[in-house]
């Protein structure tokens, strides 16, 4: 913190405290010179002989003024005129960036139409510059735009990397010069020719590349001006001379200058768009040319904590000024330069996502005092990835090496790069920028209305029960061939080592095992086989230990029988149970399944699984006799080797543990299933296990070293990418619907028939699943919802990123599909009824994006989750948290905080709570996806899913590490 801006708040502390009783009111000035002037209204000369004695080491000058001298002078009461107590003064720099009270330069108007880009950084090598020249190219060779850059980063100008420029004769010359020479030029000379400045690629044996028109920073050519050889001066030496001349805290001369040249650009090149390159870091050209200038700023930045004060310094500013002044200047920011590993990338980037949007609703909320019921506005995510081509421009072997240009041009030509068509789309189509382009007319006819209810009528058949209710995708949901949803996760599925599939509630993992136990969906297994790179005849059948819960079937424990503390010998205990539990099981459907008809030696336990006492009997005789547990051995080894013989692979799956077994007890009656299969997984040749797992509870597991268990495990958790392609396949998997959503797509004008092609040629070779990339399935959700969700205020996002940004879980980075369903069902009635004609999208905003209807999506997912085994406290946590809860009202809590909730709802309910304590409180939270702990360097905190936010009405907040401003008395 800086002294002098610390002492000024805490002077400024104290004389609130004296105003109105011994002071009438007060002014602090800070001076340039870095002195404090404490100007006081006040008859008390004691106040003021105080606080000098209090303040005696700094440089602090109090002056008592009397009120009748402030009546009669008038320039007191224009320095008592403003309302802001403090006044920081003149600045050398940085006054475009750190007015609290924006200026009227902030209002100015543009005095033409062509759009203005400004491409920033807070660091260096994030990819700002290489993609603002490959906009320029795309724009350039693939539309025939003219294009002019401006390179502003002054301290670091890069464009010889760029276009081939190294070997330009002209800048070699030192004959053009640049934005540095301009804006001083400007202030000394009346006239400027503005071809002296401007840099073009007549030489360029690509056509179109004539489009182009480059402004570098500056000359910085080595070439010697004049002839006087004993005082040797190059281009570059001017032009730091420049650079240091140039006064940027002058805000006004900077903005005229540029005003000027962009005139002189306008009048001379007349170019359909300009792309202004940005300084790194804090910086005055930034605050003129991105916040009072442009019309769309495009923000690149890691994920990494160095460049978390430059982000947040762009999104404090940028809506700051946009609702202050209702500014219509946008905002793309690109999440870069991430690995280019598609589910490491995907990783950082939804974290990026979350804290981005939470920073931007904690602004919005405490600096600009939006209601904590209206959404905030959010900008455009995108994300760019490493890049090989790319990171080798600029690398020459020699003067004449070309090719890092050839590649470069071919990379945009070719559109090659995913990352790139998406961000280019993005800026292409953005308010700003979509008006250089031909304006696309939408036919509207009543055919459009009847394909889309077409397709909305199949998604209610598909969405809703027979009762007309919302079926729970995906465990409720019938399991089809045609609405299958591959995922690439199941790829491993028939490795042997991979015997542990683990994910949240939700997650679809008894939607696998449904598709797996199944023996009519041969079709569906066939296809997961192929996947996994396994031949589709190979015979593999599956065998159900546990039946699922309520279907009457003869294979379902009553664990509630067990009575685990009076259990000795625990382990030994539990790895019989289930060493008995998979035999019997198995053997009930050997015949059926197996055609194995060998008789057991305890054929007389061989008998359905009820829930009754005499099934726990009769498990209890088995597990308490050794003879006959080494039986059950022999009699499974048995039958691994008729496996063998007959060529059969036999998996075994072990659903429902978290529906029959209550968490409290997992540690000791499940722990012992992952360690038998663990221990004896490479024994038999042809039988394996698949056991799943919830997330939370696999934590649970005790005495296994779980970090061996790493590559046994496949994680299924929903990408956002997977909920739509798995929305959109729903809709493929019938022809009309199909068909129906293709044609309202052409009729749209929006995209081309190539696009449209390859991804029905896609869709026939992948079973109706879209691609999981974002340049693939945004053009389906922008057609089905709209390009962009809006309020009154603005814009709240992209469709692409709202909709993943409010449903994510607590851990910020998976995304709950049953209230996506729940937003979909809500609103297709009313879009069935909608009498609008001119249709821009299938399910318009009005609908899914209201608040009733978010609010009844939420409430759906929660109250299904309370119908869940074990999880009716979480009506009692929500019913407090709602009703007495207030101060706990916040998207996070810090560890103090969250027990201190929990302990007042367990002192309260403690009679009615199954749960027997705090901590199991907490786990039940936990386990629902409904807070996350992110662990922090003072204290920890939980994080509630943003799913919760509006519909709990909780406040944003900042984590700050000051543990001394939290006071608590309960510590864990």
């Amino acid at each position: 913190m800086i002294k002098i801006l610390e002492i000024s708040q805490l002077i400024s502390s104290k004389l609130d405290l004296l105003k109105n009783s011994v002071i009438e009111d007060y002014r602090i000035i800070v001076r340039l010179n870095l002195e404090l002037d404490i100007l006081i209204i006040t008859s008390e000369k004691k106040v003021i002989e105080q606080l000098k004695s209090d303040f005696s080491k700094y440089k602090v000058t109090f002056k008592q003024i009397l009120k009748e001298d402030f009546e009669e002078h008038m320039y007191l009461k224009n320095t008592f005129q403003s309302n802001e107590t403090v006044n920081l003064g003149l600045k050398y720099r940085f006054n475009s960036l750190l007015s609290k009270s924006p200026n009227s330069l902030f209002k100015v108007q543009k005095k033409h139409s062509t759009p203005i880009l400004t491409f920033y950084s807070y660091k260096g090598g994030m990819g700002r510059t290489t993609t603002l020249t490959s906009y320029a190219l795309d724009l350039a060779i693939n539309h025939n735009k003219k294009v002019c850059i401006i390179d502003c980063d002054f301290e670091a100008p890069g464009y010889l990397n760029f276009f081939n420029l190294g070997n330009n004769e002209i800048l070699k010359s030192g004959t053009k010069n640049g934005i540095v020479e301009y804006l001083t030029d400007y202030n000394f000379q009346k006239d400027i020719d503005i071809n002296d400045y401007i840099i073009t690629l007549t030489e360029s044996h690509e056509k179109r590349l004539k489009n182009l028109f480059i402004i570098p920073a500056g000359n910085l050519s080595e070439t010697s001006i004049g002839n006087d050889n004993q005082n040797y001066t190059t281009h570059r030496d001017h032009y730091l001379e420049g650079l240091s001349r140039i006064d940027l805290a002058n805000e006004a001369n900077i903005i005229n200058g540029f005003e000027s040249l962009f005139e002189k650009i306008n009048s001379t090149i007349k170019p359909d768009i300009i792309l202004i390159d940005s300084r790194t870091g804090f910086n005055d050209i930034f605050g003129v040319t991105a916040l009072i200038l442009s019309d769309l700023i495009v923000g690149f930045f890691g994920s990494s904590e160095q460049t978390k004060p430059g982000l947040r310094f762009i999104l404090d500013r940028f809506y700051d000024l946009k609702i202050k002044f209702e500014r219509k200047t946008e905002l793309i920011l690109v999440n870069s330069i991430l690995p280019d590993n598609e589910k490491m990338s995907n990783d950082f980037h939804s974290s990026f996502i979350n804290e981005v949007g939470k920073y931007v609703e904690f602004i919005q909320e405490k600096k600009l005092n939006k209601a904590i019921t209206e959404q905030a506005q959010l900008p455009a995510f995108y994300k760019l990835t490493r890049n090989n081509i790319l990171e080798k421009i600029g690398i020459k072997e020699d003067e004449s090496y070309e090719q890092d240009y050839i590649d470069h041009i071919k990379i945009i030509r070719d559109k090659s790069f995913v990352d790139y068509n998406v961000i280019f789309n993005a800026i292409s189509e953005s308010d700003s920028v979509n008006k250089i382009f031909e304006k696309i007319i939408v036919s509207n006819h009543v055919k459009t209305i009847e394909l889309k209810n077409t397709i909305l009528r199949r998604l209610k058949q598909l969405l809703r029960n027979d009762d007309g209710k919302p079926k729970l995708f995906a465990e409720d949901a019938e399991v089809k061939p045609e609405t299958f949803f591959y995922r690439e996760q199941m790829n491993e599925l028939f490795q042997r080592e991979k015997f542990i599939i683990q994910g949240f509630k939700g997650t679809g993992k008894t939607y696998l095992y449904k598709a797996l136990v199944n023996p009519k969906l041969d079709e569906v297994k066939k296809e997961l086989l192929r996947r996994s790179e396994i031949n589709t005849n190979s015979d593999y059948r599956f065998i159900d230990i546990i039946s699922l819960k309520g279907k009457g079937e003869p294979k379902s424990f009553d664990f509630k029988r067990i009575k685990t503390s009076e259990i000795k010998e625990k382990r030994y205990y539990f790895t019989n149970f289930w060493l008995v539990y998979t035999w019997n099981s198995i053997l009930l459907d050997a015949k059926t399944k197996l055609n194995y008809n060998l008789d057991s030696e305890l054929q007389s336990y061989v008998q359905a699984i009820n829930p009754d006492t005499d099934t726990k009997r009769r498990f209890e005789e088995l597990i308490n006799s050794e003879d006959k547990i080494i039986i059950i051995e022999k009699e499974l080894k048995l039958l691994d080797e008729f496996l063998v013989n007959n060529k059969i692979n036999l998996v075994v799956l072990y659903d429902q543990l978290d529906n029959l077994i209550e968490p409290n007890e997992w540690g000791d009656s499940v722990s012992p299933l992952i360690d038998y299969w663990w221990d004896n997984l490479n024994r038999f040749k042809n039988i394996s296990p698949k056991i799943f797992i919830r997330t939370d509870l696999y934590r649970r597991l005790k005495g296994t070293n779980t970090s061996r268990l790493e590559s046994n495990k496949i994680k299924i958790e929903w990408s956002r990418e997977e909920v739509y392609s798995f929305f959109f396949k729903l809709i493929f998997s019938n022809t009309d619907s199909y068909n129906a959503l293709f044609e309202i797509m052409q009729r749209s004008n929006r995209y081309d028939e190539v696009f449209i092609s390859n991804t029905k040629k896609y869709l026939s070779k992948n079973q109706n699943q879209l691609n999981l990339y974002r340049n693939e399935i945004e053009p389906f959700m922008t057609i089905f919802f709209g390009k962009e969700v809006r309020s009154n205020t603005g814009s709240l996002g992209n469709t692409f990123d709202w909709f993943y940004f409010n449903l994510t879980n607590a851990d910020q980075k998976s995304i709950s599909l049953r209230p996506f369903i729940n937003l979909v069902d809500g609103s297709i009635d009313k879009s069935l009824q909608d009498p609008e004609k001119h249709i821009t999208q299938i399910i318009d905003q009005k609908y899914f994006a209201t608040r009733e209807n978010r609010d009844n999506a939420v409430k759906q997912h929660f109250d299904d989750l309370v119908r869940e085994d074990f999880n009716k406290d979480l009506q009692i946590i929500f019913n407090f948290l709602k009703e007495k809860g207030n101060a706990y009202k916040q998207i996070f809590l810090y560890k103090t905080e969250l027990y201190e909730l929990l302990e007042k709802i367990f002192a309260e309910n403690e009679k009615l709570l199954d749960s027997k304590s705090v901590e199991e409180l907490k786990e039940i939270l936990v386990s629902n996806g409904i807070i996350h702990e992110n662990v922090k360097p003072d204290e920890n905190i939980f994080y509630f899913a943003q799913l919760y936010k509006y519909w709990l009405g909780l406040q944003s907040r900042k984590y700050e590490f000051k543990q001394v401003l939290r006071k608590s008395s309960y510590r864990k």
